[in-house]
């Protein structure tokens, strides 16, 4: 499901890592290395798995452990409020 960064999410690198803000809430979430790439691959391609597969050529890990991973990371971001599914932003048709 296609994945969107809102409008009122601040981010920043630092050094390897990053940090992401809403503006809105105040809750900030740091990013290790991974994780930041992990942030710009979702950026850049708004869903998981061309993110699974850019990683996969990167990194030596096993596929089912990396899915495990974004996923968990994803699962994290939209909990805090600082990424979106797209479905949560579109009105539903009546």
């Amino acid at each position: 499901m296609p994945i969107h960064i809102p409008g009122d999410i601040a981010f920043r690198d630092i050094a390897d890592e990053a940090v992401v803000l809403n503006l809105s809430t105040g809750i900030y979430f740091g990013l290790d290395s991974v994780g930041t790439r992990i942030w710009h691959l979702l950026a850049e391609h708004g869903s998981s798995e061309p993110v699974v597969n850019a990683l996969l050529a990167e990194y030596d890990v096993e596929e089912g452990r990396l899915r495990r991973d974004v996923e968990a990371l994803i699962q994290q971001l939209l909990d805090k409020g600082l990424v979106a599914r797209d479905e949560e932003h579109t009105p539903s048709a009546r």
